[in-house]
């Protein structure tokens, strides 16, 4: 079995944003949003079908994934590897452009539709506050919890935390939801090359009662041997390791010249220091012989502050 990796958001695009599998992106968004019986999102039209096909410099069209749902909410599914500088601004960004361009001239505000922001990352977005792989963000009142509205909702998936719950806590991993989708979109990794077989093998075994995930399985396998699909996949891939490799680059320069200014600082600190020994052991020396501040301040070129202040140091 042939399987690409579904971080690319190339193939992300492929299997999720395609009215053909409309099947399976209702069964992807109803467990990463924990939707059960009456709450379940039953039809979703896609508003963003276009995808351009990739070129050498790894450019394409639109590929992220926006749908309306029959509930009357707009959702957009974003998935990055790459970490990306003020990410929760960006998102917040995306989200106020997607809200507001609902309303349309003459309209109520009372009219904008509930508005879902999904990130799917392969990095920590608050590694500082949570480990928690799937964290959701609403606004509330600071003392009593309430809503500001419900027209706003963020959630924010990382893969990188849900390996390491997977290692870790696989029966508790298992509990939620998500699982199986976060299983598929982590058990490949395509700038190793590698495929975590127990994670497929987990896949196949639920496949076999799980009719969305069968379908998914088997839409995945197709997409990946597709051999256009596997030319852009292939282009894509490539750019975002230059990527990756161009962050990385960046970041040892910074280190490097920041280690540079850091002994070139610290030279300079250690003359400075210096200086203030060897003025404080003469003006010492001065002062055991009767000078007065007054007379080793003119000596030195100093004011008697200045002395004054060396002396005391």
């Amino acid at each position: 079995m042939q399987y690409l990796d579904l971080k690319m958001d190339f193939m992300f695009k492929q299997l999720f944003g395609h009215p053909s599998r409309k099947s399976i992106t209702m069964a992807f968004l109803n467990a990463l949003l924990h939707r059960k019986e009456d709450d379940r999102i039953v039809d979703v039209q896609f508003e963003n079908t276009e995808l351009t096909k990739e070129t050498e410099d790894g450019k394409t069209g639109r590929l992220d994934v926006i749908v309306r749902t029959n509930r009357g909410e707009r959702i957009h599914v974003e998935i990055q590897i790459i970490p990306q500088y003020g990410m929760p601004e960006r998102l917040l960004y995306y989200w106020a452009r997607l809200f507001s361009s609902s309303l349309s001239k003459g309209e109520r505000y009372d009219t904008l539709p509930p508005t879902i922001m999904i990130a799917i990352l392969n990095y920590p977005l608050f590694p500082h506050e949570t480990d928690r792989f799937h964290t959701i963000f609403h606004i509330r009142e600071d003392e009593e919890h309430f809503l500001w509205s419900d027209h706003l909702e963020f959630h924010v998936l990382d893969l990188s935390q849900f390996m390491v719950k997977w290692k870790k806590y696989r029966w508790d991993v298992k509990q939620s939801p998500e699982w199986p989708w976060l299983t598929m979109l982590s058990a490949v990794d395509g700038r190793t090359k590698k495929v975590d077989e127990e994670m497929v093998r987990e896949l196949e075994g639920i496949a076999m009662t799980e009719q969305e995930i069968l379908e998914a399985l088997e839409e995945w396998q197709s997409l990946s041997v597709d051999p256009e699909n596997r030319y852009a996949y292939e282009m894509r891939l490539k750019w975002l390791l230059d990527q990756l490799s161009n962050i990385r680059g960046s970041r040892e320069e910074g280190l490097k010249e920041g280690l540079k200014r850091g002994l070139e600082q610290g030279r300079v600190e250690g003359l400075k220091e210096g200086m203030k020994h060897k003025e404080r052991e003469m003006i010492r020396k001065m002062v055991e012989k009767g000078m007065s501040i007054a007379d080793i301040a003119h000596m030195l070129d100093l004011t008697e502050e200045e002395v004054q202040r060396i002396w005391e140091s």
